[in-house]
């Protein structure tokens, strides 16, 4: 899964950037660290169905066409690619939606706040065009310490929701009410706010029936437990010195 955001131009606000956002494993080949040469983009169409976008993928050189957080932890890329708009349906997220360090602690996002994701369920992805998911859950965990990712410690929030293969690159959306704080009450309506990218669920090893072998063969079971790279990761990404020489 990936999504559009939208950097305004400091001088002309109603000029903006767009990038398409999302994970970075989501560009490797598959079982490797190593870049896949193109993707495949696949839009619906404002006349019906959808179309497929092909965008080569250069990591180095004046004809990069991606870019990448300057700690290699972090998953996420970002790909200045904006579609024809009057042939695909699409919107993007302006960069006011992305939540930053301070907004963080503003928003007073916490274990419990609320949080919703849309993404690419690959069961049923839709035969003529996309229909993505929505899925919903709180916030499982937030903590100043990096955690553990498949042996790597990274920056992350841990949520309760279920996430699957497709769901990876997701936009994670924070949903504060009335009751985001416990034992008050906030007038005015909701906020909305993008919370970071999915990089991917906890899985559980679990021992299965074993018949005269010494092997011990598992499955692998989704825990509850999905992982996010914060919002702040894309915003340092994308008003990175690298980006604003590109933008000019």
């Amino acid at each position: 899964t990936a999504f559009f955001v939208g950097v305004k131009k400091p001088s002309e606000p109603s000029i903006f950037s767009v990038y398409l956002v999302t994970a970075k494993h989501v560009l490797y080949k598959p079982d490797t660290t190593e870049f896949l040469d193109k993707i495949f983009i696949r839009m619906n169409k404002k006349d019906g169905g959808s179309d497929i976008n092909v965008i080569p993928i250069i990591n180095t050189g004046d004809n990069r066409t991606f870019f990448l957080h300057d700690d290699p932890s972090v998953d996420i890329a970002v790909i200045p690619f904006l579609p024809d708009q009057n042939r695909f349906d699409f919107k993007f997220l302006p960069d006011e939606f992305i939540t930053t360090r301070e907004t963080y602690s503003t928003l007073k996002i916490r274990e419990g706040s609320e949080v919703f994701f849309t993404g690419l369920f690959t069961p049923y992805t839709g035969s003529e065009k996309n229909f993505p998911i929505v899925r919903f859950g709180r916030v499982a965990l937030v903590t100043d310490e990096k955690i553990e990712w498949q042996s790597k410690k990274m920056s992350l929030y841990l949520i309760e929701a279920g996430s699957y293969g497709g769901n990876s690159g997701s936009p994670v959306f924070f949903y504060l009410g009335s009751d985001r704080e416990p034992g008050g009450l906030y007038v005015g309506p909701p906020i909305l706010k993008l919370a970071g990218v999915m990089q991917g669920t906890f899985l559980d090893a679990q021992e299965i029936k074993v018949i005269e072998t010494k092997k011990t063969p598992i499955s692998r079971s989704s825990m509850g437990i999905a992982a996010v790279v914060p919002g702040y990761k894309l915003h340092e990404l994308l008003f990175s010195e690298k980006l604003k020489l590109r933008r000019g």
